[in-house]
């Protein structure tokens, strides 16, 4: 049997999120809670979408329950996703908003891939929702891409002042890895 690591992978990412958001206890800087403002409750409301990231993420695991955790997983970052839609159309020339929007579509893109590809059976159907994962990935590379282009200067204070040679080649170096892995995943149509 062949072992699907990515779908692993996608799922321990998951757990740690899960895990990480009920321990930490601290939703001031949640980013998915972040987009919704001063809501009542909102720690309640990160507790329970950690425990579905928990679930989803474990589900995912296990080859007879995969499809279920993808599909989990994949909701809920679509809804995250969805609460970024009003505050593009407030802004839409504020691209930390799309940004934003295109970083839960990636999460989204992963749940779309790891349900296609849990079984040996691999389905027309299947083969559909794979490329609409690998495709839409590859877009939000792209979003990754031009954020740091329109952010180049907030992206080089990420890098420690320390690795040679300088915050801001790294910042340029990977803007261009961006671009680059873009054009390999939109362009592999081997992947599809």
């Amino acid at each position: 049997m062949k072992l699907v690591l990515g779908r692993h992978i996608y799922g321990l990412g998951a757990i740690a999120f899960g895990l990480i958001t009920l321990i930490w206890h601290s939703f001031n800087n949640w980013h998915q809670i972040r987009v919704i403002g001063n809501v009542p409750y909102a720690e309640v409301l990160a507790y329970i979408f950690a425990v579905i990231e928990l679930i989803g993420g474990i589900a995912i695991q296990n080859l007879k329950t995969a499809r279920f955790g993808a599909l989990t997983l994949g909701t809920v970052y679509l809804v995250f996703s969805l609460l970024w839609v009003p505050l593009i159309i407030k802004a839409p020339l504020v691209y930390d908003r799309w940004g934003n929007f295109f970083e839960q579509i990636s999460l989204v893109s992963g749940a779309l891939i790891a349900y296609a590809m849990p079984g040996i059976n691999y389905l027309e159907r299947d083969k559909k929702i794979a490329k609409l994962g690998y495709i839409s990935f590859g877009i939000c590379v792209v979003s990754f891409m031009l954020e740091q282009l329109f952010y180049l200067s907030g992206t080089a204070s990420f890098v420690p002042k320390w690795i040679p040679p300088d915050q801001m080649f790294w910042a340029i170096t990977t803007t261009v890895a961006f671009a680059v892995a873009a054009l390999a995943i939109l362009s592999d149509t081997q992947l599809y």
